[in-house]
């Protein structure tokens, strides 16, 4: 019950006439009372009326208001600071909003993210097919180029090579490259002679010398340009390292991106 309504069940008739100017919309903590005032006669007090009706002013409310909220920040502990804080960050401080925090934030994310992404599909890539059977080979010549160009990644399956027709693209020995695997297409299958008569399609003419069968490494499943650079030092153990600290990196941008977007 406030102090008004309080008054107005406690004390005499008069006194209560004294403050039914008291408009409902006023706060009642707004509202105070001075007793003993039977010669004073206030403005919207009866004659007679034992009570003096006050009200704050603007400028004593807003000051006692200031006191009090201060007041409520010095008593607050750690931990409700804290929580508000993190509340008037989430419901902004009324300054205008920086947007290049965030610009610069989402451009770092999304670098760390591109990079990370290629180094996983790289290294998936690279040591992943070998569990399924399927052996990778680095081109270091152009004798298939257009079709598989310098530098790229064959990936080629196991196969018999009785099976194998014109058009199919192997892997083998060469001689010629100091026994590297060398891919080349199938011209013609003696399958009498256990042999096999191959030719580059940057090569005007077939090679010299059929592949035996026994020196045919795989077919080929498929090729990606450009990949055969990374195998070689890849392979080794400080090239695996080097890849994992790429990955670690790329990462830290994605976090760091994030928080800088987050403010």
């Amino acid at each position: 019950m406030s102090r008004v309504e309080r008054h107005k069940n406690e004390y005499s008739k008069a006194d209560r006439q004294a403050v039914e100017n008291i408009k409902p919309s006023e706060d009642p903590a707004d509202i105070s009372f001075a007793y003993g005032k039977k010669d004073a006669e206030p403005a919207g007090a009866k004659k007679g009326a034992d009570v003096e009706v006050r009200r704050k002013g603007r400028a004593a409310r807003g000051k006692a208001d200031s006191a009090n909220a201060e007041m409520g920040i010095l008593d607050q502990t750690e931990e409700q600071k804290a929580r508000s804080r993190k509340e008037a960050r989430a419901m902004g401080d009324g300054r205008p909003e920086f947007r290049g925090k965030k610009v610069l934030g989402g451009f770092i994310g999304f670098v760390g993210t591109v990079i990370l992404l290629a180094a996983i599909a790289a290294c998936l890539a690279l040591f992943v097919p070998h569990y399924a059977g399927i052996d990778r080979y680095a081109v270091d010549s152009g004798n298939m180029e257009p079709a598989i160009s310098k530098g790229s990644m064959i990936y080629a399956s196991q196969t018999d090579p009785s099976t194998l027709s014109e058009g199919d693209i192997i892997l083998f020995v060469s001689k010629d490259t100091g026994n590297a695997p060398a891919p080349h297409r199938v011209v013609e299958n003696r399958l009498a002679e256990g042999e096999v008569v191959t030719k580059g399609d940057a090569n005007k003419q077939n090679d010299p010398d059929p592949v035996a069968y026994s020196d045919i490494l795989g077919k080929k499943v498929v090729s990606v340009p450009l990949l055969g650079y990374l195998a070689a030092p890849m392979d080794t153990v400080t090239g695996k390292a080097a890849i994992g600290l790429v990955i670690l990196g790329a990462y830290l941008l994605t976090v760091i991106g994030s928080r800088i977007r987050k403010g």
